[in-house]
């Protein structure tokens, strides 16, 4: 059966309302598509040109349109993997590769990798990457996106150094256009300035980065389907956050007191549980279960309780260091879509020796190569 076949009979499956077949017809044509594509190199359908691009990208809107319209739902995740590069152990490999497969997300954002080969040496081949590697980065951000879905471009928001401070070196806004289930997504991965070095010194990088997001969208995406998401590097209620959550560069820190009226943070309803997302592995590197528990008791009263606070040291008075830095959040026109929610509880994510770092002459070294993940877990939603 050819493409445009296949374009016909789910059109009249579609049309007279014989759901019956319609699903099995839809993941052929895109098992075909996906075929045609790595039959010819093409990790890209937008590099095609002519009357071929244009039948197979009228397929491909198609088979999108009927999966939204037929209840289809898309999976969406970010995932910080601790310091990724190409020469990870077979061991590390094999749990990531686990944990990829286990949460099994059409769009995955990441954080901490340090070119395109790291990523592809992980993920399955149905996924094509979204990245602009530059060489000299070491944590860069990225984002994947499972086929039939289709990335149209990915761009840097502000690639200037002035913006340096908001979003250190190459770890700048990573904007990505994709073709998905439902229409046309804008997806903004970040990575913020970690608290190395105290919040006191960092916390207004990150919040300098909260409101260059905010300012983007607001001129160039109003009324888009948005999705921000990213490593974050704070917690819901912190005054980055609700600078995303309310729109206003102005805002404070502390508990929302109402409803998010810019960016819907789906993940804020996890601080209520002290769930968390970075610091599980110091605590089940051992784990013999296959899940873990998510809630680590009084992870977010701890983070609250030093916010401000200038004089105080994190590996003495810091009690609780597990925390919630990774978060998903949504434009108000996907608010009403959002469905299930959740944090990736595998043990394999967090189990294992961990990996040690240092840094020289602006170069990562590793000086022992563990086999845990990632000092982060994934963090997820479902859209309707």
């Amino acid at each position: 059966m050819g493409v445009s076949a296949i374009f016909v009979l789910a059109t009249d499956l579609f049309f007279t309302g014989d759901a019956r077949f319609l699903t099995e017809i839809l993941l052929f044509g895109a098992a075909i598509l996906v075929i045609f594509c790595e039959n010819n190199n093409l990790r890209n359908l937008c590099s095609l040109q002519g009357e071929e691009t244009k039948m197979i990208r009228q397929i491909l809107f198609f088979l999108l349109f009927c999966g939204a319209a037929s209840g289809q739902t898309m999976k969406i995740a970010t995932y910080n993997i601790y310091f990724l590069d190409d020469g990870i152990s077979a061991a590390r490999k094999a749990n990531l590769q686990a944990v990829i497969t286990e949460l099994d997300a059409d769009v995955i954002a990441f954080q901490e990798i340090a070119d395109k080969a790291a990523l592809e040496n992980i993920l399955p081949a149905s996924y094509d990457i979204a990245m602009i590697d530059d060489a000299n980065e070491i944590q860069e951000v990225a984002l994947a996106v499972r086929r039939p879905m289709l990335i149209h471009s990915s761009k840097f928001i502000y690639p200037s150094k002035e913006y340096d401070d908001a979003f250190p070196r190459s770890r700048n806004l990573l904007q990505v256009e994709v073709e998905g289930i439902g229409g046309i997504y804008y997806f903004l991965v970040c990575h913020a300035k970690s608290r190395r070095g105290g919040r006191a010194k960092t916390d207004m990088r990150r919040q300098r980065a909260a409101a260059l997001i905010v300012k983007h969208i607001q001129e160039n995406l109003t009324g888009k389907k948005v999705i921000v998401l990213g490593d974050f590097n704070d917690n819901p209620d912190d005054r980055s956050m609700n600078i995303l959550e309310y729109g206003d560069a102005n805002t404070s820190g502390g508990i929302d007191l109402g409803d998010d009226p810019f960016l819907f943070n789906t993940s804020e309803k996890f601080l209520d549980l002290d769930y968390c997302s970075w610091g599980y592995n110091y605590l089940y590197k051992k784990a013999e279960e296959d899940t873990f528990a998510l809630t680590v008791l009084g992870a977010a009263r701890e983070n609250n309780k030093w916010r401000g606070q200038k004089n105080f040291d994190y590996f003495r008075d810091v009690r609780t260091k597990s925390i919630l830095y990774d978060q998903i959040l949504v434009s108000q026109n996907l608010k009403d879509r959002v469905g299930k929610c959740g944090i990736f509880n595998k043990s394999v994510a967090v189990r294992g020796q961990s990996s040690k770092i240092k840094f020289q002459n602006s170069r990562l070294i590793y000086t022992r190569r563990g086999d845990f993940a990632s000092d982060h877990v994934p963090v997820w939603l479902v859209l309707h």
